[in-house]
């Protein structure tokens, strides 16, 4: 499943990657229905495509479903490799070579997970301007700094020193949500093909910008939040991301974010003011 038509005929200012597990039916449907929604948006065209692999259980199963799942909303990209944490980055290469042969003509790109609150209006229109020159060599998140490898063979992250000798990571983004003009999704696919592949997307990601010689932009402060344990609408007002909000945690928070969106929040504003 490679989408080839998905942009013909547009110029989308955004496309979302949506990292996802094959099986994930529901999860699919909860960002179908909430910020993934491309009719949300108005004049902005944004495109969102869910990026799969084939399923570890039930996988004839699943893939059916899939086809059929695809045929009714014509969203899904899918290559040959098990969908597992290990292959989060080919997952990831996958999405970035789909978006530099199929829709070359995007200006930005946003590499999602599922379980992530969006708010797509905040990062188009303060982060992401539209009617301005695209930012050649743009890519922002949650930044992680001077972080080390893990050594610990029991660790999901664990990275064997043949593997990564140095001592600690280039600065890289939380792989739960970061955006990036859509001319790096060549020159990042193009540098995988000779740097050597790690199951850590997002570490990944950053050693490929490093090799690149690109700087990741220092986003304006907290607008890409790891986690909130309370919603509280004016609040999710000023962020682009929090992560860990699942499908049905989403789908209610999500109703009465959009429904409201558009009511002031002036004690919140009294409140950041001082």
């Amino acid at each position: 499943m490679d989408l080839q038509g998905k942009c013909q005929n547009r110029n989308p200012f955004l496309v979302l990657l949506v990292a996802v597990e094959s099986r994930d039916l529901d999860s699919r449907m909860a960002v179908r229905e909430t910020w993934g929604n491309e009719s949300n948006y108005g004049d902005v065209d944004v495109v969102t495509v869910f990026l799969v692999g084939l399923s570890i259980v039930e996988t004839r199963k699943i893939q059916l479903l899939l086809e059929v799942e695809n045929r009714v909303f014509g969203d899904i990209v899918q290559q040959d490799f098990m969908d597992t944490y290990y292959n989060l980055t080919i997952k990831t290469l996958m999405g970035m070579e789909w978006v530099a042969k199929y829709c070359p003509t995007a200006s930005y790109v946003m590499k999602i997970d599922a379980d992530i609150f969006l708010n797509l209006e905040y990062l188009v229109h303060n982060i992401l301007p539209s009617g301005t020159p695209v930012h050649e060599d743009f890519f922002t998140g949650f930044i992680l700094k001077n972080n080390v490898p893990v050594r610990d063979k029991a660790s999901k992250r664990y990275v064997p020193i043949e593997m990564y000798p140095s001592d600690t990571y280039p600065t890289y983004c939380s792989g739960s949500g970061y955006v990036f003009s859509a001319v790096i999704a060549q020159k990042i696919y193009d540098k995988a093909q000779v740097v050597q592949i790690m199951p850590m997307e997002d570490v990944f990601m950053g050693i490929c910008l490093n090799e690149l010689n690109i700087s990741i932009t220092e986003p304006p402060s907290d607008i890409f939040i790891r986690k909130i344990e309370d919603y509280d609408r004016c609040q999710f007002n000023q962020l682009v991301t929090v992560h860990r909000y699942g499908r049905n945690k989403l789908r209610n928070v999500w109703m009465d974010f959009w429904s409201k969106k558009n009511l002031g929040c002036p004690e919140f504003q009294n409140r950041i003011l001082g």
